[in-house]
């Protein structure tokens, strides 16, 4: 199975559009797919009051609040659309962050379905690696792929989803790549922050 490591490079089948992530702490976010005006999203980091992450429309957060993503350091995160239900984002493993999965009602049925974000490789200092969703019912069937930009890249990552997911889904792609890739920043700042302390009090010792 290919890595989705470039725009050429993919298992998705048929029409796709692309997310690109730009910045750090808030995140620039553009769309681009056939048939439709290019899109742009802002996700803003809140470190103090609401939510973890606010997703707005535009350029920057004064844009329609599109969704919202619930960070916990010591268990699942959640997410959701606006005005809709929040939900789990629950690891597979407590050992490792290469799965996680959430469900959710979604097509013209409204059927409860479940989804998964499953690393595919991974990447040197990046946490998150690239990783690829698929529907539980439905695993060898991909419906878009994380891609971890290289460390000299302006952008953070690409994103590429199937063309015909539906606006739910989409939303749902977008919601919960944010809570995966602002989960591996905390966790690579704890990381950095734990290296530090460490020696620090190693210097201190002689």
């Amino acid at each position: 199975m290919p890595s989705p490591s470039s725009k050429y490079d993919t298992s998705i089948v048929g029409p796709m559009k692309l997310l690109t992530f730009f910045g750090n702490k808030s995140m620039d976010i553009s769309e681009n797919g056939p048939g439709k005006a290019r899109a742009s999203y802002y996700a803003k980091r809140h470190t103090f009051g609401g939510p973890s992450v606010s997703l707005h429309a535009g350029s920057n957060k004064s844009g329609l609040l599109l969704g919202e993503v619930e960070l916990h350091s010591y268990s699942s995160d959640e997410v959701r659309p606006r005005n809709g239900p929040w939900t789990v984002v629950k690891r597979a493993s407590i050992w490792s962050h290469a799965e996680y999965s959430f469900s959710f009602r979604c097509g013209p049925d409204q059927e409860d379905m479940t989804f998964i974000w499953r690393r595919v490789q991974t990447r040197t200092f990046r946490l998150m690696g690239d990783m690829e969703l698929v529907a539980a019912a439905r695993p060898d069937e991909v419906l878009a792929e994380y891609a971890t930009s290289g460390m000299m890249s302006a952008s953070q990552a690409v994103v590429k989803i199937r063309a015909e997911l539906g606006p739910e889904l989409d939303m749902m792609v977008l919601l919960t790549i944010l809570s995966l890739h602002y989960s591996a920043k905390s966790r690579q700042h704890t990381a950095a922050a734990g290296a530090g302390g460490g020696a620090a009090a190693g210097g201190g010792g002689c």
